[in-house]
C-alpha cells in the first residue's frame, strides 16, 4: 500500500512542481494563471500537450524548445524533480500527520519561490496568503486551541523581529537589507514552525544563503542575494530534523 501511495505522491508532487514553477514565472509577469496555456517564453508558441509532461519532457527535448531551439530554464526542470521528491519523501517521513501537511506546503511555497525570487527578486502575495490560509486549516485541525493560538502569536512575533531586522540593516548598510516579502514570509514559517524552531531554521537559511552568496557573488555585480528560498530550505530542514533538533534544543533550554 505504501509503494502505491508513493507512486502517487511522486506524479502528483511532479505535476504540481511543473505548474508551481510555472506559477513562479507568470505572476511576477502579470500572467493570468489559466490563459493562455503553456507556451515558449521565447517565441511564444504554444506548447502541445506532449511538451509539458513533468521531467520526461524536458529530458526528451533535451532542455530546448521544440519549435525555436532555445533553452529551457534549468530551473524548471528542478521544480518539476523537486515535487517528485519530495512529496513521497514527507509521507515516508511522517505519515498523513501534521508535519506531512507542514512539509507539503512549504515545499508548494518553495517551489514558485525558486523561479519567482531567483528571476525576478519577488515573492507573491497570493502564494503567502495561501500558505497561511492552509496552514491554518490544518493548525487548526491538528492543534488544541492554546497550540493553536501560540502558533498565531508567533507568526506575529516573527513578522515584527524581521521588520526590526530590516530597520537595523537598511540603517547599517545605508540600502535595503530586507524585502518585504521575506518578512512576509517568515510570518508564514513562524505559523508553520513555532517561535523557536522558526529561528533555528532562519538560523540555517543564513548558514546556506551565505555560503551560496560566496559562490555566486562574482557572477552578481549588485550583491544582491534571494534570500526566500533559503528561508523556505531553511525552514524545511528543521521539518525533517526535528526528531534530532527539538530533544538538543530541549536540552539546552533545561540547563
Amino acid at each position: 500500500m505504501e509503494v502505491i501511495i508513493c507512486i502517487w505522491l511522486s506524479l502528483l508532487g511532479a505535476i504540481m512542481g511543473s505548474f508551481l514553477g510555472c506559477m513562479g514565472y507568470r505572476i511576477p509577469n502579470k500572467i493570468k494563471t489559466t490563459y493562455p496555456s503553456s507556451f515558449c517564453s521565447n517565441c511564444n508558441k504554444p506548447l502541445k500537450w506532449y511538451m509539458n509532461i513533468p521531467i520526461f519532457s524536458y529530458l526528451f527535448q533535451k532542455g530546448k524548445c521544440v519549435y525555436c531551439g532555445e533553452k529551457i530554464g534549468f530551473i524548471y526542470f528542478i521544480c518539476e524533480v523537486l515535487g517528485f521528491i519530495l512529496f513521497p519523501l514527507n509521507y515516508l517521513l511522517f505519515g498523513f500527520n501534521l508535519d506531512f501537511y507542514i512539509s507539503t506546503i512549504l515545499v508548494c511555497v518553495l517551489i514558485v519561490t525558486i523561479v519567482s525570487d531567483f528571476k525576478y527578486y519577488y515573492i507573491s502575495d497570493r502564494v503567502l496568503i495561501i500558505s497561511g490560509l492552509c496552514l491554518l486549516i490544518v493548525l487548526y485541525i491538528f492543534m488544541g486551541t492554546s497550540d493553536f493560538l501560540m502558533r498565531l502569536v508567533s507568526a506575529v512575533i516573527l513578522f515584527l523581529v524581521m521588520i526590526g531586522l530590516k530597520i537595523l540593516g537598511n540603517s547599517m548598510f545605508d540600502k535595503e537589507s530586507l524585502g518585504d516579502g521575506d518578512i512576509k514570509l517568515m510570518a508564514v514559517i513562524g505559523l508553520a514552525l513555532g517561535l523557536l524552531n522558526s529561528f533555528i531554521g532562519l538560523f540555517f537559511a543564513a548558514v546556506i544563503g551565505l555560503i551560496f552568496s560566496l559562490i555566486i557573488i562574482k557572477k552578481n555585480k549588485e550583491g544582491i542575494i534571494p534570500f526566500g528560498p533559503f528561508i523556505l530550505i531553511g525552514a524545511l530542514l528543521v521539518v525533517y530534523f526535528s526528531s534530532i533538533i527539538t530533544p538538543y534544543i530541549n536540552e539546552l533550554l533545561s540547563i
